[in-house]
């Protein structure tokens, strides 16, 4: 269960963060949050109903969160037809790429976050050319995973675009 509150609690910060920079719409929200797709889903699967409320009640953003995917994944649900209907479910191999993909951008985006609030860079060069190897690592490992899936199924690849577009630019963003 600790895994699961250490989780929750990096997701309940970002929402907070979220809404202290005004983001509230639903879909800003899901965009902003797709690194942490891989941690919801595994305390999602991973706990129990009980334990599920209990860290609801304890970290309000992660709530949100959970809430706001949860809707949004029934409104997907119920449409007749999705641009991605007919496209084959990615390999075993490149579902852990992606979402290894995922949870790299999530924590670029949160060391990245933590250096800008701290205001003052040059204590933490060390830890910032780190991030920056981190960030290049990161945008290798999307272009060998990009390249992957353009071989394997043309079409994905234009959803996988899309979906790390979002990540690749608010990084940048952070990094700069």
């Amino acid at each position: 269960m600790n895994e699961f509150r250490r989780l929750a609690a990096r997701i309940d910060q970002h929402m907070q963060q979220l809404g202290a920079q005004g983001v509230n719409d639903p879909d800003a929200i899901i965009h902003r949050m797709m690194g942490y797709t891989p941690d919801l889903h595994k305390i999602w699967v991973g706990t129990s109903d009980a334990q599920l409320m209990a860290l609801s009640k304890e970290f309000p953003g992660f709530y949100r969160y959970a809430l706001i995917m949860e809707e949004a994944s029934e409104v997907e649900g119920y449409k007749a037809a999705r641009p991605y209907d007919g496209v084959a479910e990615f390999s075993d191999a490149h579902k852990q790429q992606a979402v290894q993909l995922l949870a790299t951008a999530a924590t670029l985006e949160r060391g990245y976050q933590a250096f800008r609030a701290s205001g003052n860079l040059q204590v933490f060069q060390q830890q910032v050319y780190e991030l920056g190897r981190l960030h290049r690592q990161w945008l290798a490992d999307l272009d060998s995973f990009k390249a992957s899936v353009r071989d394997a199924q043309p079409k994905a690849l234009e959803y996988v675009n899309e979906a790390f577009r979002h990540l690749v630019e608010r990084i940048k963003q952070l990094a700069g």
